[in-house]
């Protein structure tokens, strides 16, 4: 089995979620209880997923047919589709925030750089008083994010510093602030790179971005950012351990969204959505002439779907 593969232009309609909504957000624990009374939870699912139950109500003829429409396209839920949840399709730079990736993994605090080229969206949820909060990922979008750094405008460009957003699923690529070329290499318990010249904004607790080096064990360093611990002009010990390991000189440096810069976005967002059931079943609520008509689905539901 694969993937489910989301259809970018099958967008459930706004009017048949008008015509009837309910929701629910689920989780999934494994709860028990003692003949004490005491109680113990293992957590299995620790992402909310989301499902709705569309058209509730009476809705015109045209629009059942846009619910049959979508039904169809999507081989009644082969394929995914969008839906903007009424209650929660908004992010602002107070809620959205960026989180890093490195080697496909994510990197990082979410709201600030990590050192690293590629980041992806976040709205963060808190709970009032406390600060605790939970960040769910998002991919889709209805327009173009606006995306922040320190507060400030990002570019979306080439140049340095700009950003790229990807077509869905969405995530961010950062263009260098600043490229060195990488003229050494020291291998230790704490690692020494010297670049051909300093980069400027770099501050002991940063992260250097490495790629290109060569060598048996470069992998060590390579398409990753490492913590700088001390700072000497050109030359940034990093506090990544290569004792004993054959890594040589070549490759750049270069100097992306940094661990003490806030990564903020505002925007509408939508969520991928797939048919829960193979059958779509239909009540004839009004009969009469065909413009009179009023349709129910009685259990036509909805279910969120995550992309990777």
């Amino acid at each position: 089995m694969t993937g489910i593969v989301v259809l970018p232009s099958v967008i459930v309609p706004k009017g048949i979620v008008l015509a009837g909504l309910s929701g629910v957000h689920s989780r999934q624990n494994e709860r028990s209880r003692n003949q004490g009374g005491f109680g113990t939870v293992n957590i299995i699912r620790d992402v909310t997923m989301r499902a709705w139950q569309i058209g509730t109500g009476p809705m015109d003829l045209a629009l059942a047919e846009q619910l049959f429409g979508i039904y169809e396209v999507t081989d009644a839920g082969a394929y995914a589709m969008l839906y903007e949840d009424p209650i929660d399709s908004i992010a602002t730079a107070a809620n959205g925030a960026l989180l890093g990736y490195m080697s496909g993994i994510e990197a990082g605090i979410v709201g600030f750089g990590n050192g690293t080229p590629n980041y992806g969206f976040r709205k963060v949820y808190t709970a009032r008083n406390s600060a605790l909060q939970r960040a769910r990922a998002l991919t889709r979008f209805s327009g173009p994010p606006a995306l922040l750094r320190g507060g400030t405008p990002v570019t979306i460009g080439a140049a340095a510093g700009n950003a790229s957003i990807s077509a869905g699923p969405s995530y961010v690529t950062f263009v260098a602030d600043a490229t060195r070329t990488v003229s050494a290499v020291a291998v230790g318990a704490a690692t020494q790179v010297t670049l051909s010249s300093a980069i400027a904004g770099f501050v002991v607790g940063g992260r250097l971005w490495l790629q290109g080096l060569t060598g048996a064990d470069a992998a060590l360093l390579n398409d990753k950012s490492h913590e700088i611990a001390s700072i000497a002009g050109a030359v940034y010990t990093l506090a990544t351990n290569t004792a004993g390991k054959t890594i040589t000189a070549a490759g750049q440096g270069h100097k992306y969204p940094q661990p003490d810069e806030t990564l903020t976005w505002a925007g509408q967002f939508y969520v991928p959505v797939q048919f829960r059931d193979d059958t779509l079943d239909w009540d004839l609520a009004i009969a009469g002439p065909t413009n009179r008509r009023q349709v129910v689905i009685p259990a036509c539901f909805i279910d969120e779907t995550r992309e990777a």
